[in-house]
């Protein structure tokens, strides 16, 4: 009977849909002052980051704007990474930005195809890049730094832009790895979470990326309560619709402005770190700097 029991599992699962396992991640931005970081401190901050519970470091970027692209920048980073690996965290390998991504993409319009266009043609130079320079198996995914927001693509004729981009962004890294694609989305309450559910399904569906999507719990704009009529129908448990929840581990200070954030205190640093996302779904946290302050600050 027991053994009758085990057979009649395996084949259920053989005919459930396949799904990558969830990962417990925490985002990098790479900037051109945490090169003055000593390598035996990023040693032990990768440690701490293990011991922490994390599994998998994510790389907002590995080219922004100039800074990246010269080999010396980029072994620094790839000696980073490394560093990273050999404390058995897994890697998703943020791809190309820029500091006028948000301005550009402010008011889309027809520009702004040639400049999506423009990282994509980046973006497929630096895949190849790097899938020459780290290991597969060390490799868990690649990430679009192109943040979805619930402003920009509200018009019906962008939000066709960004759908298109999306889906030929997706085919074309497809066509040179098979490991998946992220991209994060955040809201600040410019559709309804209706409107906004439907948005991320849509993309979801014809895009096929896995989509993370910000609690925005560090920015504050919208309150506990109205922050979860957006999270909940797009983390539910039967139908999600989200890949996984990006707990922010900071506070914005500045609004409207330049963005500008400080570390929470530390007993409500570690309280958000034990956060996870519902139904086994991605749980992700920004940023790195944020939980290692003294390191990072004291060089910056």
């Amino acid at each position: 009977m027991k053994k009758f029991s085990v057979q009649i599992l395996l084949l259920i699962a053989l005919f459930l849909p396949f799904r990558t396992m969830a990962v417990t991640a925490i985002f990098y931005q790479p900037q051109e002052s945490d090169k003055n970081i000593a390598s035996q401190e990023w040693q032990i901050i990768f440690q701490q980051l293990k011991k922490k519970g994390f599994d998998t470091l994510a790389i907002q970027w590995t080219q922004y704007g100039d800074f990246l692209k010269n080999p010396e920048n980029q072994a620094w980073l790839k000696e980073r990474l490394d560093q990273a690996t050999a404390e058995k965290l897994q890697l998703i390998i943020g791809l190309s930005s820029d500091a006028e991504i948000f301005n550009r993409l402010k008011e889309p319009s027809n520009a702004s195809e040639e400049y999506l266009k423009k990282l994509s043609r980046k973006d497929a130079l630096l895949v190849d890049y790097w899938k020459k320079n780290i290991p597969e198996d060390k490799l868990a995914g690649w990430y679009l730094p192109l943040e979805i927001d619930d402003r920009a693509w509200r018009d019906p004729k962008v939000f066709a832009i960004l759908k298109t981009h999306l889906e030929e962004e997706s085919q074309k890294i497809h066509s040179l790895s098979e490991k998946p694609i992220y991209i994060s989305s955040f809201f600040t309450g410019n559709m309804s979470p209706n409107d906004y559910s439907k948005m991320i399904l849509s993309l979801q569906q014809t895009s096929g990326l896995h989509i993370w999507i910000q609690d925005g719990a560090g920015t504050g704009k919208l309150n506990p309560s109205e922050r979860a009529l957006y999270l909940t129908p797009l983390t539910k448990c039967s139908t999600p619709t989200a890949s996984g929840l990006i707990f922010e581990a900071f506070k914005q200070t500045q609004h409207d402005q330049t963005f500008a954030a400080e570390p929470l205190p530390p007993q409500l640093l570690e309280q958000r770190l034990k956060l996870r996302a519902p139904c086994r779904l991605d749980s992700v946290f920004f940023e790195l700097r944020y939980l290692f302050e003294s390191s990072f600050k004291a060089k910056n």
